[in-house]
């Protein structure tokens, strides 16, 4: 999870940065609750990260971050709590899941917990507290609805072909949703040529859509979306993962896509802290979180996944100049 780390100590270079030159930033130490979440319905369970910005007069920061007492509130509360219906969840602290090792410290990953169901286009609160210093900050944020995903294959009896020159996304945008990320997955088993012995499973990614913008017309709807994808476009990222090697045979084993659509919340924080092209570097801040630091959004994920090739792509592999050295 070394992306989460990057965002804590960007925030926290952030609040440092931010200070007047005429204060002493190793001034007394003030603790400040720094939220990082990212609630998914489609998720069974939502995790909450919460850590603590720091200053120390005695050591640096860079050493003061190797220690897991000035990354972590010994004893916090967090609670998620659903606006409409008023239903409150306690979050469990758990640590479970491992982190790359990098500037921050990485022998424990405390995170907060809930298997508590998400609805969807609904408004939650977060409200942390610490135990310790009786310091407390909120956030508010909308969930994500469902897409509704109407091409390159639907949920019900999916194939997946290249019959045509392109390929086509189609999908109506969920409720809340301001930008799109999708993925599409090919799933190619490999087998010896001399005398078919399976030798594996190659799960490959293409990255087909980042940070679509989601348009509205005037009255705040959002219209069917429709990407036209060139066919030569997969095949060519075909032949970038896969080597062309005389005795390995290929099969498409199955296709799939994945949706990612984030709130407005999400989306403003991705723009916010994109690398800056211009010849001033400094980035603005960017922290949803009242009386705190960072992030408390939404996204919502979909997939279909384990979808087979029609007989006609297999023969379009077979010859096309992207792949036809490529054994399939």
């Amino acid at each position: 999870m070394n992306w989460i780390s990057r965002v804590l100590l960007g925030l926290t270079l952030i609040f440092i940065s931010s200070c007047d030159n005429e204060v002493d930033i190793n001034a007394d130490w003030k603790e400040t609750i720094v939220v990082y979440g990212l609630i998914n319905p489609n998720d069974s369970v939502q995790y909450i990260k919460v850590n603590k910005a720091f200053l120390n007069d005695n050591i640096s920061a860079l050493v003061a971050a190797k220690e897991s007492d000035s990354l972590y509130i010994k004893s916090v509360e967090v609670k998620l709590i659903e606006i409409y219906t008023g239903a409150e969840y306690t979050l469990t602290r758990v640590n479970k899941l491992p982190k790359d090792s990098g500037i921050f410290n990485n022998s424990i990953n405390y995170l907060y917990q809930t298997t508590a169901k998400i609805a969807e286009n609904q408004p939650y609160k977060l409200v942390i507290k610490s135990l310790e210093t009786g310091n407390s900050v909120e956030a508010v944020t909308w969930t994500v609805g469902r897409t509704r995903i109407e091409a390159p294959f639907r949920t019900s009896n999916p194939q997946f072909s290249l019959g045509t020159e392109f390929i086509t996304i189609s999908y109506v945008p969920a409720a809340n949703s301001y930008a799109y990320d999708i993925k599409f997955y090919v799933q190619v088993d490999e087998f010896r040529t001399k005398d078919t012995g399976f030798l594996g499973t190659k799960n490959l990614k293409w990255n087909v859509i980042t940070n679509f913008p989601v348009p509205r017309s005037n009255g705040g709807v959002a219209p069917t979306i429709i990407h036209k994808i060139e066919r030569e476009s997969l095949l060519q990222f075909l032949s970038t993962q896969l080597d062309s090697v005389p005795t390995i045979s290929r099969r498409i084993k199955s296709v799939g896509i994945e949706f990612y659509a984030g709130n407005q919340t999400l989306v403003d924080y991705i723009s916010v802290n994109e690398p800056s092209i211009g010849i001033v570097q400094k980035q603005a801040e960017y922290s949803n979180v009242f009386g705190g630091f960072g992030l408390f959004a939404s996204r919502n994920t979909q997939s279909i996944m384990n979808v087979p090739v029609d007989p006609t792509s297999i023969g379009i592999l077979k010859v096309n100049k992207w792949t036809r050295y490529l054994n399939f």
